[in-house]
């Protein structure tokens, strides 16, 4: 196998810096990766798309009974506005934001134990709430991590009317001194443009197949990272984990066609697969299999495969993992990473994963470092990879089924609904970029 920890490491050292969607720090790592593919032989191509990136300009949360004080908080992207004087009103603790929490909701603002999730944001905007907090964070966290509170954005279905909830995250021990205070009002102000425009980036490198090379198989990983952070494990970590599969597919040439994918925004909602799978929809027929990454190498930690496809992938994965002497966890699932943008679009999926044990380490905060990391552990899973890699790219009858099972077809639905991107509203987009055939004609 022609792969390296120490090399891979000293490219991830590099990449370990802040890469936060839409930002130059992510386009930095866009050209970095690309610079590498570069002195690998495989020539890569810097691909552009337009994310989400609202600007939150004024937040700020003030109790005003029974005493005045003020909470440290960050506007959530896209909940809306308040008049200049703020939205002020009664707390009222709703936990999760089930039904029987928000009974007593109207006029009110609402704490949530976490944050909202799109069917629980529904229902509180329709209780006649005034505004609502978020939390984030643990209660464990030292003193210096409390005000590193992560940005968050709602995500609005297309086509859908902006509906003003203005929503704030603060620390959880913020929230749990909420609570213990007894408050009786509570004030938000938040002003944001909501509809601001960034631009984020994919990375793309191929290598041609030698014997069939009209069939993709297509490695992703997303690269970006979250505030705060440096995301060494989270997502730097399955970033090198391709690159060091590049390097073995360069040196042994493949049977079909592979595709190398460094996701950009994966973090604010799988932009950058998206994206991929929009920009390539005239190739995508030919796509026959997604091996996505994220996250591998961390010291302590056991071993999964989510497997969005036919439940023979599993199986054969634990076959291998028997053989090989190499303990992997399966799953038949959707998965939170660029895999399931890939099943959404009808290519069947799977992601590795390296993942930690309660206690362990940790992503989405400055504890996402090097530190935890171990090129030993890295190395193990990345052999496993290649292995299984070259048993599907070079297969000599291809073993993915192209269908995906019923049950993972009825949990991609849901996101769909959850997203808003129901197949009916795509057909008619399609159709819109469609033009006839004659005019189609008369341009050439």
């Amino acid at each position: 196998m022609n792969i390296c920890k120490d090399r891979a490491f000293e490219v991830l050292t590099r990449l370990s810096v802040p890469r936060i969607a839409g930002t130059p720090g992510e386009l930095a790592a866009a050209e970095l990766l690309k610079a590498e593919c570069d002195k690998i032989g495989v020539p890569a191509v810097i691909e552009a798309f337009e994310i989400d990136m609202p600007e939150v300009f004024e937040a700020k949360l003030t109790v005003t009974k029974p005493e005045v004080c003020e909470i440290n908080c960050i506007g959530i992207g896209r909940s809306g506005n308040t008049p200049d004087e703020g939205i002020c009103g009664p707390l009222l603790y709703v936990e999760d934001g089930m039904e029987a929490n928000l009974l007593d909701a109207e006029g009110k603002i609402l704490l949530l134990s976490g944050m909202a999730k799109p069917e629980v944001l529904e229902r509180m905007r329709k209780s006649g709430a005034l505004g609502y907090i978020a939390c984030h964070g643990s209660l464990y966290d030292p003193e210096e991590m409390i005000p590193e509170i992560r940005t968050r954005n709602e995500r609005r279905k297309p086509g859908e009317e902006d509906i003003n909830f203005p929503g704030v995250v603060i620390h959880i021990t913020d929230a749990s001194k909420l609570l213990r205070m007894g408050v009786e009002e509570i004030c938000i102000v938040e002003k944001q443009d909501g509809n601001k425009k960034g631009t984020s980036h994919n990375v793309v490198a191929t290598i041609e197949g030698t014997e069939k090379p009209d069939e993709i198989i297509a490695f992703s990983a997303h690269y970006d990272s979250v505030i705060y952070g440096t995301g060494a494990w989270d997502n730097g970590t399955g970033s090198i984990t391709i690159m060091e599969i590049m390097h073995h597919f360069a040196k042994n040439p493949p049977k079909r066609t592979v595709k190398f994918v460094w996701c950009g925004s994966e973090e604010i909602g799988i932009c950058g697969a998206k994206a991929y799978c929009k920009d390539h929809k005239d190739e995508l027929d030919k796509h026959r299999f997604n091996i996505n990454v994220d996250m591998t190498g961390v010291l302590l930690g056991y071993e999964k495969a989510v497997c969005t496809c036919d439940e023979r992938v599993a199986k054969h994965i634990d076959f291998m993992g028997c053989v090989e002497g190499f303990p992997i966890v399966t799953e038949i699932d959707t998965y939170p990473s660029d895999s399931t943008a890939f099943a959404e679009a009808g290519v069947p999926a799977m992601t590795f994963a390296r993942l930690n044990p309660r206690g362990g380490a940790e992503i989405h905060s400055r504890r996402d470092m090097m530190e935890v990391l171990d090129p030993t552990a890295f190395i193990k899973t990345v052999e496993f990879m290649v292995k299984f890699s070259e048993q599907v790219v070079n297969a000599k009858v291809f073993p993915v089924p192209r269908e995906l099972p019923k049950e993972i077809n009825e949990k991609l639905e849901k996101f769909r609904k959850m997203e808003g991107m129901k197949k009916e509203e795509e057909k008619k987009e399609d159709k819109k970029e469609e033009k006839p055939a004659e005019t189609k004609a008369e341009t050439k």
